[in-house]
C-alpha cells in the first residue's frame, strides 16, 4: 500500500470512528431522555441518531 493510499484509509477510519462515537453519544442521550420521561428530547436525539446513522450512505 502506498503512502497516499494509507493516508486516505486513515482518514476514512478516523471519520467512521468519529461517527461511531457520535452515534453512541446520541444513543446515551436517548436513554437519559427516556429515563427522565422527556419525550421531546427523546424525539430530538432519535432524529440526531438517525441522521448520524445515515451519513455514511448519504456521503458515500
Amino acid at each position: 500500500m502506498k503512502v497516499g493510499q494509507s493516508m486516505i484509509a486513515l482518514k476514512y477510519l478516523a471519520f467512521f470512528v468519529l461517527l461511531l462515537a457520535a452515534l453512541l453519544s446520541a444513543i446515551k442521550q436517548m436513554s437519559l431522555a427516556l429515563d427522565e420521561g422527556n419525550l421531546e428530547r427523546f424525539t430530538l436525539w432519535t432524529s440526531v441518531a438517525s441522521l448520524i446513522a445515515g451519513l455514511p450512505i448519504i456521503l458515500w
